[in-house]
């Protein structure tokens, strides 16, 4: 029996709502102003270990080191360069060194006089033809070795060289007290050509999360305004250009994405010529900062009627266009169209209101078919679907979560029958996983990306990319970034559990992942203790509800006796997915010793010099029930 007194205890002060400040996409965690610090930076760990993250496709280590200086700390290796993007390059393995303090080679044009005391030769190529079957990305590294030895570091285009020679620099270790380069010989190119992530930069951080993104071969970040609104360009949204734009010119490698809310903030409306005018000149900007890919989105937050789907909030929208999905087909047609006549080499994406079968307003769609609203839920996604499919500019990626938004697992009947509502246009898979991966928590902390997709996915989804949701560049979200990144790159061959050790290696250390994984599992345990028990009493609340439909309805008709059933059955599912609570005293007394557990972790972490990391968990971490609240 449940003790009484605990159930009575609990309904006075832990069935309230606790706060929780997590990573939720609808809910985000407010910003620690500490981590906007200039003094509060990521710490580069430098490698124990000379190998490549992700792993490469093919790739063979040699024991043989070489060393980069001498003992006076003189280049022993020189980059030889041919043309700008070879000197680019050049520049991105120096900086690379930079970030470690190992120091810096020689960079020479070819065909300049060797310094005295090279012995190393790294000669680029940003022109292979032997991999221009497998896109602008693919590298090679290959040693030569004779009087003096010889490192050819080619790319099919400039990103490839770049990621070449990033690969090169995961290379480079010290030992005994030497700065080394392992001798490998490498063949690489990745399975997914965009990899996207959403991200939350901050200003004064930015260029070295760029530093850290083109390391591990991220391909693509992406900048919006606090609230993702599409009529204005932000303070911050805008050093954040500015701050890419400088890295880009230098550097590159990384792409940039700005997502645009079409409702969120003042809704636009497309009749109107002077709004199509801003909003084309908002992506204008962007573009001059060196952003070649924007995102359109039309979900979440436009105006919704039952039966009738996503409605024009505008009339004099509704004057000029059928349906919303009219009126974004002709926006996107515009600006794709303005873009090309401009010659604006940019890349659209377009996010629709539906996009997905677990509605935002509708729920899980399926909960209608064979009753009298099937025609109402189905009717205008069908329609909207098929009109964006038929008549959205070719060249606009269209976006779609999977069959539920938080989806972790598609099929290929699931991909081809999406396929089919847009009219045989292949969706672009706008990934929320990252925020379903942990019980009770849209965190993402030290977590392996791992859904199960189809074989070859990478051939069958829309733009050969993924987008993934969440915070990409956020310090608790890093590792989280690095396994997604790593199973776009490596395809089938990806193994989750192996790929979140090597991140947290090149992140954090190997000394560091114990203390690291023990507060994520402390963290998580003390969330679930709380959050199991507030699943146990909201479910009574819930059934008083039900209870009530009940007897207004009397079972008839008989579809509100099924629906009657199915929240039935949702909360016994909810009440019985979790345990009996515990007793209030050993509840109370549990939470604090987890609590206190995980503050003498933070301790420990911040001892590891990790302390912008100890912030960003702190700002995260679930809230203690107040125990006196009356």
């Amino acid at each position: 029996m449940r003790n009484k007194k605990a159930y009575i205890l609990l309904l006075i002060f832990v069935l309230p709502l606790i706060a929780a400040a997590q990573n939720d996409p609808a809910r985000p965690a407010p910003i620690d102003e500490r981590l906007r610090s200039d003094s509060i930076r990521f710490v580069w760990v430098e490698n124990k270990t000379a190998d490549i993250y992700p792993t490469p496709q093919a790739v063979k280590y040699s024991n043989n080191y070489f060393e980069l200086f001498d003992s006076g700390e003189k280049p022993k290796a020189a980059i030889i360069y041919s043309n700008k993007s070879e000197e680019r390059a050049a520049k991105v393995f120096n900086r690379q060194l930079q970030i470690f303090n190992l120091g810096y080679v020689t960079v020479l044009k070819k065909g300049s006089k060797l310094p005295e005391g090279v012995e190393i030769k790294i000669v680029l190529n940003s022109n292979l033809a032997e991999l221009k079957d497998k896109g602008d990305q693919a590298y090679t590294i290959r040693w030569k070795k004779e009087n003096d030895v010889i490192v050819y570091v080619a790319g099919t285009d400039l990103k490839g060289l770049i990621y070449g020679i990033t690969s090169l620099a995961q290379l480079v270790v010290r030992r005994n007290n030497k700065v080394v380069l392992r001798e490998a010989d490498v063949t690489d190119y990745p399975k997914f050509t965009r990899r996207m992530f959403n991200s939350k930069p901050f200003p004064n951080h930015i260029q070295n999360d760029l530093d850290w993104m083109i390391r591990y071969k991220i391909e693509t970040i992406s900048f919006h305004n606090k609230d993702y609104s599409w009529d204005n360009i932000d303070d911050e949204l805008s050093e954040n250009m500015i701050e890419y734009s400088k890295w880009s010119k230098e550097f590159g490698g990384v792409e940039g994405l700005l997502l645009l809310n079409l409702y969120k903030g003042k809704p636009i409306e497309i009749s109107n010529v002077g709004d199509i005018n801003k909003i084309k000149k908002i992506i204008s900007t962007a573009y001059q900062k060196g952003i070649g890919r924007v995102m359109i989105l039309a979900d979440d937050t436009p105006p919704f009627k039952f039966g009738e789907g996503y409605v024009l909030p505008s009339e004099n929208d509704r004057k000029k266009f059928s349906t919303m999905a009219e009126a974004h087909s002709y926006l996107m047609n515009e600006i794709v169209n303005w873009s090309k006549k401009t010659k604006y080499k940019i890349e659209f994406y377009y996010c629709p209101s539906f996009y997905t079968y677990e509605e935002m307003h509708y729920g899980d769609m399926k909960l209608y078919l064979n009753t009298p609203w099937e025609n109402d839920a189905y009717i205008p996604l069908k329609r909207d679907l098929r009109i964006i499919g038929k008549k959205m500019h070719k060249d606009v990626f269209i976006m779609w979560t999977g069959p539920f938004v938080c989806t972790r697992t598609i099929t290929d009947n699931d991909l081809i029958d999406w396929t089919n509502n847009l009219q045989s246009r292949v969706p672009f898979l706008f990934d929320n996983s990252i925020f379903s991966q942990l019980e009770f928590t849209a965190r993402t902390m030290f977590t392996p990306y791992q859904n199960d997709f189809p074989e070859n996915f990478e051939l069958k989804t829309g733009g050969n990319g993924i987008f993934i949701n969440g915070d990409g560049t956020g310090e608790t979200s890093r590792v989280s970034t690095m396994t997604a990144n790593a199973y776009m790159w490596e395809g089938d061959s990806y193994k989750p559990n192996i790929s979140l050790i090597e991140a947290m290696k090149k992140l954090y250390g190997e000394n560091a992942i114990s203390t690291l994984m023990k507060y994520k599992e402390t963290e998580l345990e003390l969330n679930k203790k709380i959050k199991e028990r507030e699943i146990w009493f909201a479910a009574d609340e819930l059934w008083k509800s039900i209870r009530n439909t009940r007897f207004i309805t009397e079972k008839n008709p008989f579809h509100y006796h099924l629906n009657y059933g199915r929240f039935k059955a949702l909360r016994l599912q909810l009440k019985y997915s979790v345990p009996e609570p515990e007793p209030i005293e050993s509840f109370i007394s549990n939470c604090i010793n987890l609590d206190k557990r995980r503050w003498d972790l933070l301790k420990e972490i911040e001892k590891l010099s990790f302390i912008r990391l100890s912030y960003a968990l702190q700002m995260e971490m679930v809230q203690l029930p107040d125990f006196n609240k009356k």
